[in-house]
C-alpha cells in the first residue's frame, strides 16, 4: 500500500496532468481510508538543470563572455520559474489538506529524482517533462533515463487522461513483468471501478495461456478479477501491444521495464517513444 509519492514538476502540460492525478489519487485514497488526508505524503520536486544550462557549446572566438551572461540569465529564469511552480504545488496541497514537501534541487534532473525517489514509493512524471521550464512535444530525456535506471516504479503521464477505468497489464512471464504486476497490485493505484485486462503476446498459444493463468491466479489472491487476452505474435511485439492498447483504450498500461524477449523491445530506442507516444494513457513501469 502506497504511503509516499514523488512528483516531478515543471511547466509542461503533462506535468500538470501528473499533478492533477496525484492530488485526485491522494483524495481518493483518503476517502477509502476513513477520510485520512494524511494517508499519503506527496513530495514535489523542481530541478534547476544547471549542468544542462552550462553545458559547453560551440561559440565564436571572443564570445565566451556572452555565453556566461546567457547562462546566468537562463539560470536565474529557471530558478524563478521553479520557485513559482513549487509555490503553486504548495497551494494545491494546502487547499486539499494533503501533507507535502516542496523540494527545490539543482543538478542533473534524472540524478536528483533518482536520489529523492529512494525515500518514496513511486515516481510520478509527465511524458514531456524536461525541467527546461518550457513546453515541448518530445518525450523528455529525464523520462527516458528514469525508465532505464531507477529503483522505484515510475508512472509516466500524457497531456490528457482517458475517461474510463480500464487498466492493461502487459505480461510476458519475465521477472520484470511479474515485478510490475506485483508492485502495481500492492500499491493499490486503482479505483473500485477499475477493469483489469491482462495481455500476453506469444508465438506459442499454450505458453501465453500459461502466463495468463499465472497472472490471473496472482490477481485473484488479491481479490481482483481480470479479463485475459492472448495475442498471436505475427509481427513486432511493440506494434501488437500498441494495437491492443489502442483497441482497449485503457486509463493505464502496466509494463515491466525489462524482459527476456517479449516486451523487452517496448522500452528501448524508437520502441520506447512508440509506446509513450501512442499509448495515449499513463504507463506504470517497473523492473
Amino acid at each position: 500500500m502506497i504511503r509516499s509519492a514523488l512528483l516531478a514538476l515543471d511547466n509542461s502540460p503533462s506535468s500538470q496532468t501528473a499533478l492533477d492525478m496525484a492530488i485526485a489519487f491522494c483524495q481518493r485514497y483518503a476517502a477509502q481510508n476513513d477520510g485520512r488526508t494524511d494517508a499519503i505524503h506527496l513530495s514535489g520536486v523542481a530541478v534547476v538543470d544547471i549542468p544542462g544550462i552550462k553545458a559547453p557549446t560551440s561559440v565564436p572566438i571572443g564570445a565566451g563572455a556572452y555565453k556566461k551572461h546567457r547562462d546566468d540569465t537562463l539560470i536565474k529564469e529557471a530558478e524563478e520559474r521553479a520557485e513559482q511552480i513549487l509555490k503553486d504545488f504548495e497551494d494545491r496541497c494546502s487547499s486539499t489538506g494533503i501533507p507535502f514537501t516542496a523540494i527545490r534541487s539543482e543538478g542533473l534532473p534524472y540524478e536528483q529524482i533518482e536520489s529523492q525517489a529512494l525515500s518514496h514509493d513511486v515516481v510520478l512524471i509527465g511524458r514531456d517533462t524536461n525541467f527546461h521550464y518550457e513546453t515541448s512535444e518530445d518525450v523528455g530525456a529525464t523520462v527516458r533515463k528514469l525508465l532505464i535506471d531507477n529503483a522505484r516504479p515510475v508512472i509516466v503521464y500524457p497531456e490528457q487522461m482517458p475517461d474510463n477505468h480500464r487498466v492493461v497489464i502487459a505480461y510476458d512471464g519475465s521477472n520484470p513483468a511479474a515485478h510490475a504486476l506485483q508492485m502495481w497490485t500492492l500499491l493499490e493505484i486503482r479505483g473500485p471501478q477499475t477493469e483489469i485486462h491482462v495481455v500476453s503476446i506469444s508465438g506459442e498459444e499454450e505458453k501465453a495461456q500459461t502466463r495468463l493463468a499465472q497472472a490471473d491466479k496472482f490477481l485473484k489472491f488479491h481479490g481482483l478479477n481480470a479479463q485475459l487476452h492472448y495475442v498471436p505474435k505475427t509481427g513486432r511485439v511493440v506494434d501488437l501491444l500498441a494495437e491492443k492498447v489502442k483497441e482497449l483504450s485503457p486509463r493505464m498500461v502496466v509494463l515491466g521495464a525489462y524482459g527476456r524477449g517479449g516486451f523487452k523491445e517496448t522500452l528501448f530506442g524508437s520502441s520506447t517513444n512508440q509506446m509513450l507516444e501512442t499509448a495515449g494513457c499513463p504507463l506504470f513501469l517497473y523492473k
